[in-house]
């Protein structure tokens, strides 16, 4: 009987086996695969950089010398590049390779870009990533480390020598100290507002030649009636009105005076509407109406250096400035341009927007004799900024006529500052001299020169340090670009 049921077991199992198999191979039968006819793809981002150096460090015979003379050695120097459109993020490390009798890095001292020497052993250890093959790395300190925008370059010097403190009692003799400098990088997640505004490609590219002030450069401006330029600056969540501006360009520009020294793209802001501040500052309006009523004269002084300005000096880089609080931090020292203009040529209505831009970094002094340039942390627009936004259709063409038909900058029908001065006229010394924008005549929104006390509007105008980030926006007037501090 026991037999009998397990055979009947058997039999149940292996028919259940059977239609398992079956199924499994009617479900083979029945299926039907497709693919699709195009292909996936996955395009990676540019990441390359460019490492150039010279004066590779060689000590032969090597003994300890002082801090003095390790001064007098040739420092080893070398320049990082980022040849992509997109921000960097880096590491410097200093291999060190293996040797038959390694000097230790104990007795090895280091001086980075000037700073006070250290021995190499106190550096932060790292792990090596020299990959090459003629040498085997054992240790690896680390050096420094940052960032580089699009196309961007940072230039290093190290020094190596045997330190001072190693003794006869050291050993130290008859060894050898190889090293290499090596440079790792990776795409940043954060994105620097001026590479994204060069590279969303919405503002124009405009080339100027060499003034005498400054060498050739590039710069990228937002043209045309309403681009999408605005950005909320001075404010986290609860931004109003008055934390409206709106980006002028992308422009090259300085910290330091001096046409040998460097320049770097650095997003430039004006503040979309007129600036209110204490009441006792301010004067009735003298064209026009705005919210306040009141405005500011270039200068309460007759003098029309900038420099030297009431509202450069006592409004802007004082009261202004100091109340952005936190916000201070964005905004970059750079050199403000003043080469007289030439009021005849306003009154022959001859003025291009690149005569504009030549003469403001020109060689003419104001009608005071104030400097040809300025450093300060806050300015007013110039007349190029105004003219630009026609476009490089009319950069060498009167632009004067119409203006502000199309024109993004135009915000209300009165009158406002610009920073440039004028050169001597008929009229007594210092008594005449600011250029403002008439814009209650469009048929000349330069139209008058005017005295340096009648009351106009002004909108602060500043520069951005190049590494402030973009957070999000689209830069519409309902968006606005969001930034924030990279410090």
């Amino acid at each position: 009987m026991k037999e009998h049921k397990k055979k009947i077991l058997i039999i149940v199992v292996g028919i259940l086996l059977i239609i398992g198999i079956g199924i499994g191979v009617s479900y083979a039968w029945w299926t039907h695969t497709i693919s699709q006819e195009g292909i996936n793809t996955i395009q990676s981002t540019c990441l390359e950089i460019a490492l150039e150096d010279e004066n590779s460090i060689t000590l032969e015979k090597a003994y300890p010398i002082t801090d003095e003379e390790a001064e007098k050695l040739p420092p080893y120097t070398f320049t990082i590049t980022n040849k992509c459109p997109t921000m960097i993020e880096y590491d410097v490390n200093l291999d060190i390779m293996e040797s038959s009798s390694r000097l230790s890095s104990s007795y090895v001292a280091i001086e980075f870009n000037g700073n006070e020497k250290k021995l190499l052993s106190t550096l932060e250890s790292v792990e090596t990533s020299y990959p090459g093959v003629d040498y085997v790395p054992v240790e690896g300190r680390y050096i420094t480390s940052g960032e580089l925008g699009a196309n961007e370059s940072k230039t290093y010097t190290i020094k190596l020598w045997m330190d001072e403190s190693v003794t006869v009692e050291d050993d130290a003799m008859n060894k050898s100290f190889i090293s290499k400098v090596v440079v790792t990088a990776k795409q940043s997640h954060k994105v620097r507002l001026v590479d994204y505004v060069i590279n969303k490609n919405e503002a124009e590219e405009f080339k100027h030649e060499a003034t005498e002030q400054t060498p050739a450069l590039t710069d990228y401006r937002y043209t045309g009636k309403n681009p999408n330029n605005w950005v909320y600056f001075g404010c986290d969540t609860n931004c109003t009105d008055d934390n409206l501006y709106r980006i002028i360009g992308v422009i090259p520009t300085q910290s330091e005076i001096g046409k040998d020294k460097p320049y770097e793209n650095r997003v430039k802001l004006i503040h979309y509407y007129e600036y209110v501040g204490d009441a006792a500052d301010m004067f009735p309006i003298m064209y026009g109406s705005t919210p306040s009523n009141k405005a500011y004269r270039w200068n309460s002084e007759n003098n029309n250096n900038w420099e030297e300005s009431t509202t450069q000096k006592n409004i802007l880089n004082n009261k202004f400035y100091n109340n952005l609080g936190e916000y201070k931090n964005y905004i970059a020292t750079s050199v403000w341009y003043l080469g007289a203009l030439d009021y005849t040529k306003w009154d022959n209505n001859i003025y291009t927007p690149n005569m504009l831009y030549k003469e403001e970094r020109g060689a003419m002094h104001s009608q005071n004799n104030g400097a040809l340039s300025f450093s300060a942390n806050i300015g007013l627009m110039y007349a190029s900024d105004v003219a630009y936004i026609m476009g490089n259709q009319v950069v060498d063409k009167n632009p004067i006529v119409n203006a502000f038909s199309n024109n993004w900058l135009y915000v209300y029908r009165n009158a406002e500052w610009g920073i440039s001065p004028y050169l001597n006229t008929n009229q007594s010394a210092g008594q005449f001299g600011g250029i403002y924008f008439h814009y209650t005549d469009a048929s000349n929104i330069f139209s008058h020169i005017a005295s340096l006390s009648a009351p106009f509007s002004i909108r602060p105008t500043f520069y951005l340090k190049s590494n402030v980030l973009y957070e999000n926006g689209d830069g519409s007037q309902e968006n606005p670009y969001r930034i924030s501090n990279n410090e």
